[in-house]
């Protein structure tokens, strides 16, 4: 069986912990990171078929994960991207589509879009 790698990236440790949690299973290997500079690292040391990033990875009012959903695509554009964020909004949603994200969630994320996403890989 083929593994299929999916990276979390937020920074706050407690959502890294239960995305962890909640995607972890058999034929699936999830790493986790809580910084734009650190995703970036692990992009380039491995192939993911899933990226779910926050918007906010410095806890300002910042929007890295556009920065890294950009990131992502220029180096592999079959990796499909998950943004998600606590303070979305209409303009956020089509921003993140207009720059290569599959999806949009806003946060909390629940546990069956988490498996939505695992299916669209083909992993039950």
């Amino acid at each position: 069986m083929i593994k299929k790698n999916v990276l979390v990236v937020d920074d706050e440790e407690a959502i890294l912990l239960a995305f962890k949690k909640l995607l972890q299973r058999p034929g699936v290997n999830v790493d986790g990171c809580d910084s734009l500079l650190g995703a970036k690292e692990k992009v380039v040391e491995k192939l993911y078929d899933i990226v779910i990033a926050d918007l906010r990875l410095s806890g300002t009012l910042s929007q890295e994960g556009f920065e890294l959903i950009k990131f992502v695509k220029d180096r592999s554009a079959e990796t499909r991207i998950v943004l998600i964020t606590a303070y979305g909004s209409n303009s956020i949603k089509e921003k993140a589509r207009e720059t290569g994200a599959d999806y949009y969630y806003e946060k909390p994320v629940s546990v069956n879009n988490l498996n939505e996403i695992l299916k669209s890989i083909g992993v039950e």
